[in-house]
């Protein structure tokens, strides 16, 4: 991530940082009242020896005086001091005369009384130095956050109406502020987060911390962590909060909730222009599941430690449990363009439904063309098996679902497993859309171990050695076609599929088994094979279910 951009400090130095000047430090500072309000925040230096100050004050200043005033045995001490805490000075400077060991008794206990800052100088210093060098850096503030507030409605002026991603919103904010951003639903479910602090550590008891939290009506550090949170979405329709876990209290929060607002006016808007329809939710699960899906390596490794994704997942409201499934549906060809997405979207409706009605909180989205990915807990490794038919059976029943691919890998029980079996249940929907019903008929779910010889084909789909073979043993018939008859290559899968049975064949072509016999013989005159002989039958089996499956690459 580039450098944050956000202000390296406050537009505003507060009183301790104001003393810590070599300037103030010259004039060995004391501090003999409101030490534990050094970090009020300086607007302005003042210069002033008047007693009735107070009214010409706005508030914020840092008082200068060489006490002529406060020193004056006929001032009103107890009003002076009372006057400029009603101005909400940020604190009062003393410069002691020269004989002068200490400020009078009489205004310490009165600034003690009242809760003002009060320093006293025991040497003498220059005034105008103090103020130039103060003035210089507030203006300089004010030029850097000038700046920062541009930048920050650049990156945000056009992000809600461009359909962008929830997750490049929060990405484009985290950089900009530096920190990591957590988006939650009303349920308290992490749906998007960006920034550096690992998922392990930024979501640990996510909807338990954050239950803690309170929202108020405006942006604020709150809670026992000191998170700052911001509603987002129209004050009579709120449907998140932005949240901002691990602030830094020295940092510049004026600044950064500056960043928080924009972002959630962004994401409150981009709800706004995709119809109100905008499940962020729904979206985050499938995001997560398409990660898993596609972050499986070469080298079978993935980037997920358990500790994080386990963090993750109960952020966003998934139960956790000792086994999980992993499934993939896949449309079939008839549901694909140009309704594919609609299809998409129903059969995710309604995996989602089936999956609270049977008391499971599921991952679901789609991950691919006409796929679509499940995760739930299981109560065992064991119970996998009938929890998932359970489940496939009541998918079934549900109105307008298409016909599925109900494709499950082998159960896990760690997370970090996930983007493997993922992988291993695309596989296998994969294989049984291109390679129809398993032998013995119509299985609801298909795992690996129902995919045979085609499930090993198409993992060898993109060898050169199969597909040079494929070509070697069927090339004398691919592209013999007969435009009012039957083909050689129809002619050889129908043989293939009755396994030889010439009767069989013959009742099926509704042939004369005297004309299927000349068929064949032409068939083998082509290939120059006695179709007859097992190996031959084996060769151009495993060549044909190469041939077809490369047909639906």
């Amino acid at each position: 991530m580039p450098a944050p951009v956000l202000p390296s400090r406050p537009v505003y130095p507060d009183v301790a940082q104001v003393l810590d000047l070599p300037e103030m430090q010259a004039g060995l500072p004391r501090v003999r009242a409101g030490a534990s309000r050094l970090h009020n925040a300086v607007r302005w230096v003042h210069v002033s020896e008047i007693p009735d100050v107070g009214g010409t004050l706005s508030g914020g200043e840092l008082l200068l005086s060489t006490g002529i005033v406060a020193t004056d045995p006929g001032t009103d001490v107890r009003g002076y001091v009372r006057s400029l805490c009603e101005a909400n000075v940020a604190g009062l400077v003393v410069e002691l005369a020269p004989g002068t060991p200490t400020l009078p008794d009489r205004l310490v206990n009165a600034a003690r009384e009242h809760g003002l800052v009060l320093v006293e100088l025991r040497r003498s210093v220059r005034f105008v130095e103090i103020t130039e060098l103060v003035h210089g850096r507030i203006l300089n503030a004010q030029y850097e956050r000038l700046r920062f507030s541009q930048r920050v409605h650049d990156s945000f002026a056009t992000l809600g109406i461009e359909a962008v991603p929830v997750g490049e919103i929060l990405a484009r904010a985290s950089e900009l502020a530096g920190v990591a951003l957590v988006l939650e639903d009303l349920a308290h479910h992490a749906v998007a987060f960006a920034g550096q602090v690992p998922a392990g550590v930024l979501l640990r008891d996510w909807e338990t911390r954050s239950r803690r939290t309170p929202t108020r009506s405006t942006t604020s550090v709150v809670g026992g962590e000191g998170w700052l949170v911001t509603a987002v979405g129209p004050s009579r329709r709120r449907w998140g909060r932005l949240v901002a876990p691990r602030v830094d209290p020295d940092g510049d929060l004026d600044a950064l909730t500056m960043v928080a607002e924009r972002a959630a006016e962004a994401l409150a808007v981009a709800r706004l222009v995709d119809g109100d329809h905008l499940d962020v939710a729904a979206e985050a699960r499938a995001n997560l599941l398409h990660k898993l899906a596609t972050d499986l390596g070469s080298t079978g490794a993935t980037a997920h430690d358990e500790a994080g994704l386990r963090s993750r997942m109960r952020a966003l409201g998934m139960r956790l449990g000792p086994a999980y499934a992993v499934l993939v549906l896949a449309l079939p060809a008839s549901a694909a363009d140009p309704d594919t997405a609609a299809t998409e979207n129903l059969v995710v409706a309604a995996a989602t439904r089936v999956s609270r009605s049977q008391g499971r909180a599921a991952l679901v989205g789609a991950v691919g063309a006409g796929r679509v990915a499940l995760v739930f807990a299981c109560p065992s490794l064991a119970g996998e098996p009938d929890t998932v038919a359970t489940f496939a059976a009541a998918l079934a029943r549900e109105p307008g679902v298409p016909d599925l691919v109900v494709a499950a890998a082998d159960p896990i029980t760690a997370l970090s497993a996930l983007p493997t079996a993922l992988h291993e249940a695309a596989h296998i929907a994969d294989v049984a859309t291109t390679a129809g019903p398993p032998p013995g008929g119509h299985r609801p779910v298909r795992r690996t171990a129902d995919l045979g010889v085609p499930g090993l084909l198409w993992s060898l789909r993109q060898d050169p050695r199969l597909a040079t073979f494929t070509e070697r043993t069927l090339q004398p018939v691919l592209n013999h076609r007969r435009a009012a008859d039957l083909g050689l290559l129809d002619l050889l899968r129908a043989y293939l599929a009755v396994d030889g049975n010439t009767a069989e064949l013959a009742r099926r072509l509704h042939l004369s088994r005297p004309a299927v016999y000349g068929r064949l013989k032409h068939l083998s005159g082509a290939l120059g094979a006695d179709l007859a002989a097992p190996h031959t039958k084996l060769s151009l089996h495993l060549a044909l279910l190469a041939h077809d499956q490369s047909r639906q690459l």
